[in-house]
């Protein structure tokens, strides 16, 4: 399989993703913060996605990107049922994050996802989902997501958190579907040309799952109220970037190396947000300075190992 013609050169890629990386640490930390505001998981998490929407919307129409993206989609071969799986993913990730987060602990459940990400994306470069096509299992590939586990697990040493196997297990397929939501979205930006186009079609879906969820759970009504500071509100237009980049860097990286390029950057953006607004109880060690540093190493060592 070709790259699409749109997809940037490896290194800008790599960029891009560790960048989308650092933004997601973000958008995690300003969406909690929401939560505690609003007093709901749900309905922060949907409200999210509806101004990611809105702003996907507006974006599209403004430069036209939805327009070509739907011609160019006609142009070439519709897309598959499966490169709609974008939404429910990421819609998934969210819910199980919010819910597994307070009850396993943030480290156990990053320590959790990282794992179903990097397993996952070892079988879906496999298969050859993403647009980069199939990608051999090589030694290079294997040690990298080895140190990237490794990587994860010591930057959460001497945290304690309880343990419920059924959350755990849903955390590792949150990650699982992490691979397969890249793979997707990198799908409908090749078929569209429209990086843009495929974010918006990932954000719709996943709007609808979620709003309906809040609504079911809140019927619209915030326990906290509406009075949440501006900041907080942030995290739609964090959530937009993130789709759009990785939408576009999956065509020169594969799934691999797009997981472990994001982990890297969410591993640095954590400890910058620790570093200046650490949570309660919280610090930075030298165990998580050693973590983000090997799971660069794990990026480097994995593109050592993309033939095909």
């Amino acid at each position: 399989m070709t790259r699409s013609r749109t997809a940037p050169a490896a290194g800008l890629a790599v960029a891009l993703a560790f960048a989308t990386g650092g933004g997601l640490a973000t958008q995690a930390y300003v969406n909690g913060r929401l939560s505690a505001s609003l007093g709901s998981t749900e309905l922060a998490s949907a409200l999210n996605n509806v101004i990611g929407l809105a702003l996907l919307l507006a974006l599209g129409i403004g430069t036209g990107a939805l327009a070509r993206g739907l011609a160019a989609a006609r142009r070439t071969a519709r897309p598959r049922w499966w490169h709609y799986l974008g939404g429910p993913s990421g819609a998934l990730v969210v819910y199980v994050s919010a819910k597994a987060a307070p009850e396993i602990g943030v480290a156990v459940l990053t320590v959790a996802i990282v794992c179903g990400q990097t397993g996952g994306s070892l079988a879906v470069d496999g298969v050859g989902l993403s647009p980069a096509g199939r990608r051999k299992l090589t030694p290079a590939r294997l040690i990298g997501v080895a140190l990237a586990v490794v990587a994860v697990l010591i930057s959460t040493t001497g945290r304690e958190a309880d343990l419920d196997v059924a959350l755990l297990a849903l955390a590792v397929l949150a990650g699982v579907v992490t691979a397969l939501q890249q793979a997707a979205n990198g799908q409908l930006a090749a078929i569209t040309q429209e990086p843009f186009a495929a974010g918006f079609i990932n954000f719709a879906i996943g709007c609808a799952i979620l709003t309906s969820v809040a609504l079911v759970v809140t019927g619209g009504d915030p326990p906290g109220g509406w009075s949440a500071p501006a900041p907080q509100w942030i995290g739609g237009a964090l959530g937009v970037a993130a789709v759009v980049c990785a939408s576009w860097a999956v065509s020169s990286l594969g799934v691999l190396r797009l997981s472990l390029a994001v982990i890297a950057g969410q591993s640095a953006g954590a400890l910058v947000i620790d570093l200046i607004a650490p949570a309660a109880g919280e610090r930075v060690t030298a165990a998580t300075v050693l973590g983000v540093a090997l799971t660069l190493v794990a990026v480097v060592i994995s593109g050592r190992g993309t033939r095909r």
